[in-house]
């Protein structure tokens, strides 16, 4: 977990100012993982919960023990971009950022070490090298991996500070149903879900992390009049954890395939290539920012995967 602590909370103890950003995190918890020194400040473990900040700061908290070591793995990767500083990738389906139980090896981390051997940022730990911000499991696109713990903290600054201006995330999905207006934007607060910690939730009372999605419906295929499945253009507003899907199932459009906060009832009246897709339709396609180092103003897009091309044919195509 990533935390940007920013100039209003300078003079307060770290604990404090932690558990008044984040709701993830009770003080006592911070507490127990600074102590088990699993706490970095701007890239330096501490070991002081009373630690005062003295000017806005990068805090990463490592919530699970690192039991093991991640290590290269000749894994293709389609690498967009490079520079002395980040490599920009096109991630594919299913394949994981980083270690973590259940998923060992194949992961981006494991490719990237086999790549770029040591050129790549340590601030988070060893099982995340270079991983700035991540995409889940079977959503696929563009992401940033930092080759220096000093890339890592401008970048991680970027997508902290300015969610939707210093740094920019378009994505394309692919959803049951439609929704009036057809360009909008979603702001609710969004928390784990109570009883299923795996899956988070929209939270009416407005506890937890404020998520905010900017959608827009591109098409519109009615298999019925009232069935029909439409593709969208999202862009993030804020970063958090499943937040598109959540957001997507929250105005009733859940995402085909999704597996998590999707339908998962085989409907007859969609064509089968649609009700067996068996990973979320999300491909994150553009990604643009202003580079912290270099100034230039970078613009990448990736386009979609063939299993969502075949997804687009599927709701043009009058024929299916």
């Amino acid at each position: 977990m990533k935390i940007y602590v920013p100039k209003e909370f300078m003079g307060q103890r770290i604990d404090c100012a932690v558990s008044s950003i984040t709701k993830e995190l009770s003080r006592s918890q911070f507490q127990r993982y600074v102590k088990n020194g699993n706490v970095s400040l701007d890239g330096i473990v501490i070991r002081d919960s009373s630690h005062k900040i003295h000017q806005p700061c990068l805090i990463d908290v490592i919530e699970e023990a690192e039991e093991f070591t991640a290590s290269p793995e000749d894994i293709p990767v389609d690498i967009v971009f490079e520079d002395e500083f980040i490599v920009v990738i096109n991630k594919a389906a299913g394949m994981v950022c980083h270690p973590a139980p259940g998923h060992r090896s194949g992961t981006l981390v494991n490719a990237m070490q086999y790549i770029l051997g040591n050129s790549l940022s340590d601030i988070s730990g060893p099982l995340r090298l270079g991983i700035v911000h991540r995409l889940d499991k079977d959503t696929s696109g563009l992401m940033i991996v930092a080759k220096s713990n000093r890339a890592h903290m401008e970048f991680a600054k970027l997508f902290a500070e300015g969610k939707g201006t210093q740094i920019r995330r378009k994505y394309i999905c692919f959803a049951y149903g439609v929704v009036s207006p057809k360009e909008g934007v979603v702001d609710t607060f969004i928390c784990r879900h109570p009883k299923h910690r795996q899956k988070f939730m929209v939270n009416e009372d407005e506890q937890g992390k404020r998520a905010i999605t900017q959608y827009t419906i591109e098409k519109t295929r009615y298999f019925t009049g009232t069935k029909a499945i439409s593709k969208i253009r999202c862009e993030l507003m804020t970063g958090r954890t499943h937040q598109i899907r959540v957001h997507m199932q929250y105005i009733k459009m859940p995402l085909v395939g999704d597996q998590v906060y999707g339908i998962l009832k085989k409907d007859p009246i969609f064509p089968d290539y649609i009700t067996e897709f068996t990973r979320q339709a999300l491909h994150s396609f553009e990604l643009s920012f202003i580079h912290p180092f270099t100034q230039d103003n970078m613009i990448f897009t990736a386009a979609l995967p063939t299993d969502m091309q075949m997804l687009e044919e599927a709701i043009c195509d009058p024929e299916i």
